[in-house]
């Protein structure tokens, strides 16, 4: 099996594990602990801040990224990767609604500092976030030449999703949970679009070969 496909089938499991736990009176109680032992750190500051930096994971600012990269794509002439992007990222949304449907988890009982309406887990922010600077990564990586930027390009998409996805307990809008189970969707969507990308390619290196 391939390490996308460990990937894939790892999420999944974390992700059935979490939705069991989440029933769970002490995991209950441990994740509004958590979101309480941020009130040291949660200062009018901060919390500008994370009010700012959570909107890179809204549909409307990642709608806009999504097409500066399809462009991006497109003049490098990927043109899977530019039909990955969007489709992958439309999928992932319309599979967080559905799991938020099936979950049924309440928001944390406290004052949200963002509004938020809608059902908590798991978390959308997370797993937009971790679908779409994950596929980026994945996606932009290969047409990086130096090293250094490889570098930095990993760590910025890798900051981006654990920044989002921490700013929403930090903003009592989501439980510590919604946000791991986020991180699991997303990983999913990412590991499926990787083993499409590498099945498609085996498929049409084998056709040029059979043609040459």
């Amino acid at each position: 099996m391939t390490p996308w496909l460990w990937l894939s089938l790892t999420c999944v499991l974390f992700f059935l594990i979490l939705v069991i736990a989440v029933r769970q009176p002490a995991v209950q109680a441990l994740d509004q602990a958590l979101i309480k032992s941020l009130d040291p750190i949660r200062t009018p500051s901060m919390v500008a801040f994370f009010s700012r930096f959570t909107d890179f994971a809204t549909g409307k600012l990642l709608s806009v990224i999504i097409a500066v990269f399809m462009v991006y794509l497109l003049l490098y002439k990927r043109y899977l990767s530019v039909i990955i992007l969007p489709l992958f990222f439309l999928l992932e949304r319309r599979t967080n609604v559905v799991l938020k449907d099936w979950v049924i988890r309440d928001r944390p009982p406290m004052h949200h500092l963002v509004h938020e309406s809608g059902y908590s887990f798991p978390s959308g922010h997370a797993m937009n976030a971790s679908t779409v600077y994950g596929l980026l990564i994945l996606l932009v990586l290969p047409l990086i030449k130096r090293r250094w930027i490889r570098v930095l390009w990993v760590v910025l998409g890798f900051s981006m999703i654990l920044l989002v996805g921490f700013s929403r307990p930090l903003l009592r809008v989501h439980y510590f949970t919604d946000i791991l189970a986020g991180y699991c969707a997303g990983g999913f969507f990412v590991g499926l679009s990787a083993m499409f990308l590498i099945y498609w390619n085996k498929k049409t290196n084998g056709v040029k070969r059979r043609r040459e």
